[in-house]
């Protein structure tokens, strides 16, 4: 199995049922149950419209930090947003849910744990059933078999057709920029972070660089500050990661570049994955630096 993103870990309430060395802070996968009735929201706020309301004690996967109090989950077949003041975290939970492999030679292991004994090798793209959370591992059936699959190398929902990344040729750089520019369209969404979810500027990222085998933090201000190695301006390659801030403490978006002084990224003010050029007077007073990551 290529290098990969490091696993994400749990949040402080949540404890890994398995000891992972070397987990990033930057976001939260595990199982959790509501405490009360609650309503899962299109948005992270009490504005947003009612997708469905889960009784007390649903299941739900949740993925990514709390942020203005509330966790980014999946329950009832569906991505949404719950207040955290009614949700609780277990180390491990049975859950019901559909998903599919997103890395290639994905490892199918007996137990949640990498020295655990290995039952198979996985597929790109192939059809997985959830059916408990394990800390950061998914318990699945998939080839006629139960196990676990590591939670990022797993999407939910149905296969989006996207290529395995080993289809593409050219340079490392190249190859970055093929596969990011297949999603030129897509929506950007608020700490989104998958094709079948739409992508925030650092989830954009940070998806390319893992489905490419290379491991990234999750915000843009961490992939600056922890990831790759610092590029000239001068001297940009594609595929280099590009930064900007309305400060230097600011770091708050993040791009590819691809070449020819442009880049793709996840704009907000676009609303979906776009490519500007790094010249335009905006993207040149707010940049801030890049990083070369693919190594």
């Amino acid at each position: 199995m290529t290098k990969r993103k490091t696993l994400r870990t749990l949040c402080a309430a949540a404890l890994c049922c398995v000891s992972l060395a070397g987990a990033a802070a930057a976001d939260c996968i595990g199982g959790a149950t509501t405490t009360t009735d609650v309503n899962l929201r299109s948005g992270a706020g009490t504005g947003n419209s009612v997708i469905y309301t889960a009784p007390a004690g649903t299941n739900v996967i949740v993925e990514s930090e709390p942020a203005d109090g509330w966790y980014k989950v999946y329950s009832n077949s569906s991505w949404g947003y719950m207040s955290a003041d009614y949700v609780s975290f277990a180390t491990t939970l049975d859950v019901s849910a559909s998903g599919w492999v997103c890395g290639t030679d994905v490892r199918m292991r007996a137990g949640a744990g990498t020295d655990s004994e290995i039952l198979r090798v996985t597929e790109y793209g192939e059809s997985v059933e959830i059916t408990g959370v394990c800390g950061e591992w998914y318990r699945v059936n998939a080839g006629g078999m139960s196990g676990y699959i590591r939670g990022d190398y797993v999407e939910l929902g149905e296969y989006d057709g996207s290529t395995a990344p080993t289809d593409f040729s050219g340079s490392v750089g190249e190859q970055i920029v093929s596969f990011a520019k297949q999603y030129m369209g897509y929506s950007y969404v608020w700490a989104g972070s998958s094709p079948s979810t739409g992508f925030d500027c650092s989830g954009f990222v940070s998806y390319v660089f893992k489905s490419m085998g290379y491991q990234t933090s999750r915000t843009a201000a961490d992939i600056y500050y922890n990831n790759g190695t610092s590029v000239a301006y001068e001297d940009l390659q594609p595929g280099d990661a590009v930064f900007f801030a309305s400060s230097s403490q600011a770091i708050g978006h993040v791009g590819i570049y691809i070449g020819n002084g442009q880049f793709i990224h996840s704009s907000s003010g676009a609303g979906y994955v776009t490519i500007n050029s790094l010249s335009e007077s905006y993207y040149s007073r707010m940049y801030v630096g890049a990083k070369r990551i693919a190594v």
